[in-house]
């Protein structure tokens, strides 16, 4: 089976990956979810140095330090921009680089760049004095209401540099397979544009209905389609013997395989709050 790592988006920790880590552990993964410097359980101790390329040096750091080989390397939202620059500079370890409505690196562009002058103004209302943004409103995240007071307690303050430090000029993508996953629907324009960015630079592009936080909103979609990822090579665009697109095949796909993980988890009662264990049952088959 397939080693991943999962990395968190701005604000959060390596706590919001919990539910994916047990579901993907008990299909027989070997998972590790690191926390990114200031963040999590550093919450207490922001640190306003810390921009993209200090991240991506920890992140990197982090990797060879486990020892670690063969990586699927997930990112979430923020985190797409720290796995991209990652993964490109240990291309001997990371195999795979899959973004959950994540951000793509852009050579020269930052963050706030990329987003566009509203962002900055969001920016701007959520300065804190030396160098830190608080958290988004909570509808940023897309959680459920069951999770909403889970999750907003468990959030901290992030750089300010994380978000205006550019890209270096001469980054480019490791050699890794690339998967994008589409948290739909979603009303954010700068993430609809990462979705659009990755089909057209030919990336595995994947639909999950859930909000933003796929990892809170729908844990066990989401470990369903990452688990699927390592079973099986991207399918390309091109039409197959039917005459109908790969890319229609593979939503159609992402959808009956989402019903199955849905009808998992209400077979077993998992209407609870946020962030209790999950006992998973045993799978069964992918025929739900």
């Amino acid at each position: 089976m397939a080693t991943f790592v999962l990395v968190h988006g701005a604000f959060q920790g390596g706590w919001v990956w919990g539910r994916v880590d047990e579901a993907l552990t008990e299909l027989g993964h070997k998972v590790l979810r690191p926390t990114l410097g200031g963040c999590g359980l550093h919450r207490a101790r922001p640190d306003a140095a810390l921009g993209l390329g200090l991240y991506a040096q920890e992140l990197a750091r982090y990797l060879k330090d486990e020892g670690l080989i063969n990586v699927t390397l997930v990112g979430h939202s923020y985190a797409g921009l720290v796995c991209g620059l990652a993964a490109a500079a240990l291309p001997e370890a990371v195999v795979r680089l899959v973004l959950v409505d994540g951000v793509l690196p852009k050579p020269g562009a930052s963050f706030a760049d990329m987003a566009g002058e509203p962002f900055g103004k969001l920016l701007q209302a959520h300065a804190l004095p030396g160098g830190l943004v608080r958290p988004w409103p909570l509808e940023s995240f897309g959680v459920t209401p069951e999770a909403a007071a889970w999750f907003q307690e468990r959030l901290g303050p992030f750089p300010l540099a994380a978000f205006t430090e550019p890209c270096p000029k001469d980054f480019m993508f490791s050699g890794a397979k690339r998967s994008f996953i589409s948290c739909i629907p979603a009303k954010n324009p700068l993430l609809r544009l990462m979705a659009n960015r990755a089909e057209s630079e030919g990336w595995d592009v994947h639909a999950l209905m859930s909000g933003h936080c796929a990892m809170v909103s729908a844990p066990l979609e989401l470990s369903g389609l990452l688990h699927s990822l390592v079973r099986a090579d991207p399918q390309t665009g091109a039409a197959d013997e039917s005459g109908m697109p790969r890319l229609d095949r593979r939503l159609l796909e992402d959808m009956r395989r989402q019903v199955h993980w849905t009808c998992r988890r209400l077979t077993q009662g998992d209407e609870s709050a946020e962030g209790t264990p999950v006992q998973l049952a045993k799978p069964c088959g992918e025929k739900c």
